[in-house]
């Protein structure tokens, strides 16, 4: 029998929650909501209920819209700039600082974002998205590989610095967590629970919303249960492009990916794609032109009206430059009713804060995120981001394919180079998400190319070369699911990360 449903996860446990929905009678919407639950108790770091994200979300009519649940600042004003943030220096990344505790967090908003999803699109019961999360929680699973090497770079810096994070994330002998060992939550078990029963309400205005405010004015910050109480999951019409013989919707302004994919891939469009080196100088090229331009005349959230307009952009567009990002997932989905969707989800680097079982993000301290200065952002705005979900569709045949990718600065090219592989190649999906990938890094020593091997990197001039002897988690995570022209679905998860994916 033919599967009527594929979900790709950034972890296995993502994929077995998102099937165990479709099992039950779920759609798309329901499993792909699901499998970005379950990130917040299996992909630690990467995301988090207390963090942000976009649902981008094709209807069976082919009608899309993006769901913004984004990190907004706080309508309270802190008594002064910086106020609650510690400066920290993370040897991660090529090295960066980052700004962690309570003044660094950023009004969650990935919650309400998944809340607003299922109630537009939802078919299964709000309890049922949560029992997968619930259980994995209590009773416990492998520490992830990647989470493993995250926490293994930022354990001392960000984590040991507070009681309640250390006793999560360190051993016996107060040493982070190793991969494989038994990571039990039974704090966010509870919290999940009283989500599941009582709603978002809960975390935006009732007990957990006072839990965490209350903490986080005990380190410094200056949220208040009203700045939480005033946050609303915006739903945006996407962006728009036609290229490459396919219609593309993605993440709209203020967020800055969409508009940087729909440049890069305008401007891929008249090239020589054919010939493997040209390909390859053409993407360094066009990566190169995307990150040029500057954050001028980025519209702030409050600018644009939640219910805006669709927005197609022509070749000529120009996109803002894509904001470097802390840890990331994705998930994706698409069943043969013709629902797709696509989420992608942030908790930062991590405030250091866990409350009530629940990692808090730190994107106000995030200072690629911040050009303002520390606490720039007007009360209420969105913040910076380069996260794309992303839907792609053909009228011709019918083909959809739902994706996207974490990956910081190399969200964009990831997934550019994904599409690429699957118009212009005629690539399976599973073989575009693995295909090697390259990224333009700017660097203060010069841009350098950045290359998986297969690609022939060397041989594009004018760049520094970093070639890798394996692909990378570097290069990001594509999760991808669509439906052929022959009506048969696919499901596609990243080998670069711990993903996972399956056919139901």
């Amino acid at each position: 029998m033919d599967a009527r449903l594929g979900i790709a996860a950034g972890s296995t446990l993502g994929a077995e929650a998102a099937a165990e929905i479709a099992r039950e009678g779920g759609n798309a919407v329901d499993a792909c909501l699901a499998a970005a639950v379950m990130g917040w108790v299996a992909e630690p770091f990467f995301t988090s209920i207390g963090g942000s994200g976009f649902v981008a979300v094709r209807t069976a009519e082919g009608n899309v819209e993006i769901i913004d649940g984004n990190q907004m600042m706080p309508f309270t004003d802190p008594a002064e700039p910086g106020q609650g943030i510690k400066r920290t220096f993370l040897d991660y990344s090529d090295g960066m600082y980052t700004g962690i505790g309570g003044g660094s967090v950023g009004v969650p908003g990935i919650l309400a974002a998944v809340r607003r999803a299922w109630e537009r699109h939802g078919n299964a019961d709000w309890d049922a998205l949560f029992a997968p999360a619930i259980r994995a929680a209590r009773d416990g699973f492998p520490f992830p590989k990647t989470s493993a090497y995250y926490l293994s770079v930022t354990f001392d810096e960000i984590w040991s610095k507070y009681p309640e994070a250390k006793a999560l994330f360190g051993d016996r002998d107060g040493q982070p967590l190793k991969e494989g060992a038994l990571f039990v939550q039974p704090e966010l078990a509870d919290s999940l629970e009283t989500i599941a029963q009582e709603g978002p309400r809960t975390f935006y205005k009732g007990e957990l919303a006072h839990l965490i405010t209350d903490a986080l004015r005990a380190d410094g910050g200056f949220m208040e249960v009203a700045d939480l109480e005033g946050y609303e999951a915006y739903v945006r019409l996407p962006l728009i492009s036609e290229c490459f013989g396919w219609r593309l919707h993605t993440n709209p302004p203020p967020a800055s990916g969409g508009a940087s994919l729909v440049h890069v891939l305008s401007m891929l469009e008249s090239s020589r794609l054919n010939d493997p080196v040209e390909r390859l100088r053409a993407i360094a090229e066009a990566q190169r032109a995307a990150t040029m331009l500057s954050f001028e005349g980025m519209q702030d959230a409050d600018d644009i009206a939640a219910e805006a307009e669709e927005t197609t952009l022509s070749p000529t567009a120009v996109a803002q430059q894509p904001s470097k990002r802390g840890e990331t997932t994705h998930s994706s989905s698409a069943d043969i009713d013709g629902y797709a969707c696509a989420i992608t989800e942030s908790a930062g680097y991590g405030a250091g804060l866990v409350i009530a079982g629940m990692l808090m993000n730190n994107t106000l301290g995030e200072e690629e995120l911040n050009p303002l200065g520390v606490h720039g952002l007007a009360p209420g705005a969105r913040c910076h981001t380069n996260m794309a979900p992303t839907i792609a569709s053909r009228e011709d045949d019918g083909s959809i394919v739902a994706l996207g990718s974490p990956g910081a600065t190399r969200i964009v090219g990831a997934i550019a180079q994904t599409f690429l592989r699957v118009a212009v190649d005629d690539m399976p999906l599973q073989e575009a998400v693995a295909a090697p990938r390259a990224h333009l890094d700017r660097r203060e020593a010069g841009d350098t190319l950045c290359f998986e091997p297969g690609l022939p990197g060397s041989e594009i001039e004018n760049f520094l070369h970093r070639p890798y002897e394996e692909i990378h988690m570097f290069f990001g995570a594509v999760q991808a699911a669509g439906v052929d022209a022959s009506g048969r679905v696919h499901a596609a998860h990243d080998p670069r990360r711990s993903g996972g994916s399956t056919l139901i």
